[in-house]
């Protein structure tokens, strides 16, 4: 017996050391300047979130799909550094090794197959750590290098809508958040192609509501959106409603000012009026994605039919009665900021 105290407590010991190290380690580089020295970091940031993984997955081939993708990532960095160091004159070379291997990292189309793949097989905690603290390193190195303004386009644009596209009629929960996080990186691209340190703050306030929807979602062990079916409770749906439209961005919600400061400062500081007019209807099309989802799954009533001999039938249809009137506010207020 006592053994096994001992076995579970080195457990829960290696645990938490991994993840204080996972979150030292993607903090420190920020305050460096030099590729090299970020580059360091993130390797040992990725072997602590593998060791991590080993200790929560059993499924060992997603873990080593990870590691693949990461040292391939890794290979392509360092090789457009030492490019850059010893042929400094090739620039062109140097950034289409760079960018790519962190849009691979980070997931953005068309290198993000792998991050739906292995999110269905991850814990909610895991996820967490996947879709925002492994992402703080490659922010930062594309914060600091100049990037060319086409293929900065095609970045934001292709993470932005791609993923939207896929996010139809999905059902799975961590599949939903992993599409979600890649869209939500369109935003920070923007923020860091603009030069200024507002993504830092986009980067935590999305990491403070994708904490609290994971916890959510682990304590009530939700994996597919048909599991809001099992909520007796109007006020757990309504819990659900409001954290899933937080991540839609639907005003007075907490992200809603989030973005609203983004289009602020891209209206102020450039001239990217087709980037902001596409970011908009992307952003439209987010909403009608999170408010079917909401609709096939939590306002679900049952009816008695006269037409049918007084059967029972179940039919996908929204009680408006029971939607509270903040989200009438909400949707009516999101139109005239985005209109006028």
């Amino acid at each position: 017996m006592l053994y096994i105290y001992y076995i579970i407590s080195f457990n829960m010991f290696n645990k938490f050391f991994i993840i204080w190290n996972l979150i030292n380690f993607a903090i420190i580089p920020l305050f460096f300047y030099d590729l090299f020295m970020m580059w360091f970091f993130m390797e040992i940031n990725n072997f602590l979130f593998i060791c991590y993984l080993c200790m929560k997955l059993t499924n060992k081939k997603i873990i080593f799909l990870y590691y693949i993708i990461q040292v391939i990532a890794s290979l392509m960095l360092i090789f457009s550094l030492i490019t850059n160091m010893f042929f400094f004159y090739n620039n062109s070379l140097f950034y289409l090794n760079f960018l790519i291997s962190m849009m691979l990292k980070l997931g953005i189309p068309p290198f993000h197959l792998w991050m739906p793949m292995i999110s269905l097989f991850m814990s909610w905690d895991t996820l967490f750590i996947l879709l925002t603290i492994q992402k703080i390193i490659p922010f930062y190195m594309l914060s600091i290098i100049e990037v060319n303004i086409m293929f900065m386009y095609f970045m934001i644009l292709s993470s932005s809508f791609i993923s939207t596209f896929k996010m139809i009629n999905l059902l799975n929960f961590k599949m939903l958040l992993t599409y979600s996080s890649i869209n939500q990186t369109s935003w920070m691209l923007l923020l860091i192609f603009l030069k200024n340190l507002f993504w830092l703050i986009y980067m935590l306030i999305y990491s403070l509501i994708l904490f609290i929807i994971c916890i959510f979602f682990y304590y009530f062990k939700m994996s597919s959106n048909f599991f809001l079916n099992n909520f007796s409770s109007l006020n757990l749906k309504l819990i659900c409603l409001m954290l899933s439209f937080n991540l839609a961005s639907i005003p007075p919600l907490s992200f809603f000012f989030m973005k609203w400061m983004s289009i602020f400062i891209l209206i102020l500081n450039s001239n990217l009026h087709l980037i902001f007019i596409l970011m908009m209807i992307n952003s439209f099309i987010l909403i009608y994605i999170y408010i079917n989802l909401m609709n096939l799954t939590m306002f679900l009533f049952m009816f008695k039919s006269k037409l049918f001999n007084n059967l029972y039938t179940k039919l996908n249809f929204i009680n408006f009665k029971k939607l509270p009137l903040l989200l009438y506010f909400s949707m009516i207020l999101s139109l005239m900021i985005f209109f006028f």
